[in-house]
């Protein structure tokens, strides 16, 4: 397979080449005489890599017992090519379930988007912080816990989500970095100094920014404060334009630099889907006009895949090298697949996305295979 004449987003640069792929893998970028698919006017690059992820196109990725290939194929088309499946509050027994179907999924080798990870964003997070989450599901971290679900899940368990305020967490976090996992600051109304020993332990990034967590103060800046001015951490972005206003997107963008934003979805098993009624855990979802909202009012869950915000970002004028880190090189680090994906380079696997004028997805390669 040969793409030809794209503008082609490079660790270098853009520039007008063609990419040729050989099984699964990019062999070369440049000029050639080769024929292929005509992608002049186009601009080609990386797949994106959702870290944040709850599910999309009717599947739900903290399901006991789902299929994923449908859902997995939908998000290719739309330019997603890794998931870090994330599976939200659930009871402890509810948690293994879903950790046992993933990696039964993952062996099955479904088509469409790649299954790159779990990320668990609940239990370990706070009652006052839960955003849409069922507080009956929350307990306190340990290492032990943590160790087990390690365990359970094969080594797929790639990021959790935590409060660093609650009891155990510190050693939590330092048991959770010895495994590999990254842990990300969330679900919390924890003070600065708090935010800076769960760092300290081991702590490198935090979930969807200014989503569910104490509001910043000038006088108590809070976990937020500490993400935001430690040039360390690393912040997760919601860029559908709901969860975050523009300003509020750009305000992260100037604090963190490109290298130290994710974009995440935090779809849910509704996106992609249009309005309607959904029923999630038991629990009513109302889709209107792009927005999800539960029985109070709270919005829970994001109705857009990573596509949609690529798109907000590229029309607001931000660089695409600054949109591809976020959504593709930024979170392949984060799962620790930066090797192999995130960047469009002889070498790496064939996951690329391809973009017309408008910014929107045409065409999706997966380790070579098209999806449109």
């Amino acid at each position: 397979m040969v793409l030809k004449r794209g503008n082609v987003l490079t660790p270098e640069g853009i520039k007008k080449a063609d990419i040729v792929i050989e099984n699964s893998k990019i062999t070369y970028i440049g000029e050639t005489g080769f024929d292929g698919l005509d992608c002049f006017g186009k601009t080609i690059i990386p797949g994106f890599a959702d870290t944040h992820i709850h599910g999309a196109f009717g599947t739900e990725f903290s399901s006991p017992d789902e299929e994923f290939g449908k859902g997995l194929k939908s998000l290719a088309k739309a330019g997603t090519t890794s998931v870090c499946c994330t599976i939200r509050a659930l009871d402890l027994e509810g948690i293994k379930k879903a950790i046992k179907n993933i990696v039964k999924e993952y062996k099955s080798k479904p088509e469409g988007a790649k299954i790159s990870g779990i990320h668990l964003e609940g239990p370990f997070v706070s009652r006052k912080y839960t955003g849409a989450m069922n507080p009956d599901c929350l307990i306190p971290p340990s290492p032990e816990k943590i160790k087990d679900l390690y365990n359970l899940s094969e080594g797929l368990l790639k990021i959790i989500t935590l409060a660093p305020e609650l009891d155990g967490a510190v050693d939590s976090i330092k048991a959770a970095v010895s495994l590999g996992i990254t842990v990300s600051l969330g679900h919390s109304g924890a003070d600065y100094d708090t935010a800076q020993k769960a760092f300290e332990a081991g702590a490198t990034r935090l979930t969807h920014t200014f989503n569910a967590v104490i509001p910043f103060h000038h006088r108590n800046p809070g976990v937020l404060g500490f993400a935001l001015t430690d040039s360390r951490m690393e912040c997760e972005a919601i860029c559908d334009f709901i969860h975050l206003d523009p300003a509020a997107v750009k305000l992260i963008f100037l604090a963190k630099g490109e290298d130290k934003v994710t974009m995440v979805s935090d779809a849910g098993v509704f996106a992609g889907l249009g309005d309607g009624e959904y029923v999630v855990s038991g629990k009513v979802r109302t889709v209107k006009n792009g927005m999800c909202l539960n029985n109070e009012g709270r919005i829970a869950g994001s109705c857009f895949t990573l596509n949609k915000g690529v798109k907000n970002l590229l029309k607001k004028g931000y660089s695409l090298t600054t949109v591809s880190k976020a959504a593709s090189l930024n979170p392949s680090k984060a799962l620790g697949i930066d090797n192999t994906t995130g960047t469009l380079e002889a070498g790496k696997e064939a996951d690329i996305c391809i973009l017309d004028d408008d910014f929107s997805v045409c065409r999706t390669f997966v380790g070579g295979e098209c999806y449109e």
